[in-house]
């Protein structure tokens, strides 16, 4: 189906869960799903009550206690294969869901089911790979460690690629031999139901081995994240949320993951390929309408090139075409919500108090993107650094720019963040990007490239961007625990 075809006339809204769902346990009030383009109804779900997560986690806890599940890694390798093949299948209606839903485009609503398919996949190779280690400790006596599933894992999920971040954490997480509780983010359930519903359709799946609930993170978050049998919680979100899911599973003493804010520097020097920098730098911001965690949003211009680089980025900025996601030709795409575009246009109120807006900033005019959550590319220069424009998390297409004079002030300027999720640094000098690199002190450091990723390569934050990492060996690791197997065959105790 080509991008062009897709209609808004011929979309009729989803009741979710489906009859007879294997994995959604949900049977508080009905609620509506709109469309952040047209208000629309995309799906009408039912929300999970407290006694629904009780019951979820109880059917995970049964599955790991009493199924194969955990013990067998040739089965779990198997349903995740299979897993991937049918999300590989179903790229073009599982992309329209989501682009009707969340709002990006149709183009990187693909991209993120075919990634999301990766990442299932590459986890599905690791399923039978779960090695630990062996050690002589003396005469006669040997150590085993091993690496064993936590037990249920909590994971919960934001809003702005709900399946890839799904995936990231619920793939190794199943591959490492846990049962898993889902929580999607209230703003994007539909896609995430209509995944583990494919998920679900494995014959092999023991029962209870992945199940879901629904509803906004003060209710059905907070039931599962206190829920006495859940021993992990992972979660990807909002920094203070983060931090509010801490302080919580901390009464319990339970393991945590967590992905979190940020507040990405993107450093251009002047040796750069500027061609491929500027093509950089629009993608870094502005990529899912700069609502994604490790945007560049802090642009770090050597002040040699800093005047004509300014000035190409707003031409090309001044080319991005707001309109209908489901439209090959838009490329910039509405907000998820009223609320978080009034989020946004506050701090681009804010940056044309304190700074000078040279580009965007000025809500759409014409009748049809009015109705959506739509906010310009923004472009903000001339900020103080103490500016909450330039250290606050903003989450939408507002791109701050700054000039430096030279590699150490530019570290200095990457580093005034209580951030370190990602960076960006551009230049053509080996060994000043490995000088840079490491001075750095952010999970993901881009050099001369930004936003890929890849399952093999972890991916993870420092300071107030989270704890643990995810994607690649690692991010398997992380949803196992270390035991040590101490095997003494001297005949006397001493």
């Amino acid at each position: 189906m080509n991008a062009g075809t897709l209609s808004r006339g011929d979309w009729a809204a989803l009741r979710l869960p489906i009859a007879g769902s294997r994995v959604v346990v949900a049977r508080g009030d009905e609620v509506e799903d709109l469309d952040p383009t047209t208000q629309e109804v995309v799906a009408r779900l039912r929300t999970s009550i407290p006694a629904d997560v009780a019951e979820a986690v109880g059917r995970a806890e049964a599955a790991f206690k009493t199924t194969s599940w955990r013990s067998d890694g040739r089965l779990r390798s198997q349903v995740l294969w299979r897993f991937a093949e049918r999300l590989r299948t179903n790229v073009e209606p599982l992309a329209e869901l989501l682009t009707r839903e969340q709002g990006k485009t149709i183009g990187e609503a693909r991209s993120e089911i075919s990634g999301s398919a990766d990442m299932v996949e590459y986890y599905a190779g690791l399923a039978r790979s779960l090695y630990g280690r062996s050690a002589v400790l003396g005469e006669h006596v040997h150590g085993v460690v091993v690496r064993e599933p936590v037990g249920v894992v909590a994971v919960i999920t934001p809003w702005n690629w709900p399946l890839t971040l799904l995936m990231r954490s619920l793939a190794p997480a199943l591959a490492a031999g846990n049962t898993c509780v889902v929580k999607p983010a209230s703003l994007t359930p539909a896609i995430t139901v209509r995944a583990l519903d494919l998920l679900a359709e494995d014959g092999t799946l023991p029962d209870g081995v992945v199940t879901c609930v629904l509803g906004p993170g003060s209710v059905v978050g907070d039931a599962l994240v206190g829920a006495p049998g859940v021993e992990m919680i992972a979660f990807t979100g909002e920094s203070g949320t983060g931090t509010a899911v801490m302080q919580r599973a901390a009464l319990g003493t339970r393991k945590v993951a967590l992905e979190l804010g940020g507040k990405s520097p993107n450093i251009v020097f002047a040796d750069a390929n500027l061609e491929k920098a500027l093509d950089g730098a629009m993608n870094a911001i502005f990529t899912t309408s700069g609502q994604i965690c490790t945007a560049g949003s802090r642009l770090l211009l050597e002040s040699s090139i800093y005047e004509s680089f300014v000035a190409r980025l707003v031409e090309r900025v001044a080319t991005l075409q707001m309109g209908d996601p489901l439209l090959a030709t838009t490329t910039l795409a509405p907000l998820v919500s009223a609320d978080q575009r009034r989020t946004v246009e506050d701090y681009i109120a804010l940056g044309r108090k304190e700074g000078t807006v040279l580009t965007g900033g000025e809500p759409p005019s014409e009748e049809y993107l009015a109705r959506g959550y739509f906010v310009p590319a923004t472009v903000i220069v001339d900020l103080p650094l103490t500016s909450a424009v330039v250290r606050e998390e903003i989450f939408g297409p507002v791109l701050t720019v700054h000039p430096f004079a030279a590699e150490g002030e530019a570290v200095a300027l990457a580093e005034d963040t209580d951030f370190g999720l990602a960076a960006g640094i551009w230049t053509s000098d080996l060994d000043r990007a490995w000088r840079v690199g490491r001075a750095v002190r952010s999970g993901t450091v881009w050099i001369n490239t930004y936003h890929h990723f890849y399952p093999e390569a972890e991916v993870g934050g420092f300071r107030r961007s989270g704890l643990g990492r995810q994607q690649g060996i690692e991010g398997l690791l992380e949803f196992t625990e270390t035991k040590h197997l101490n095997f003494d065959a001297k005949p006397t105790l001493w």
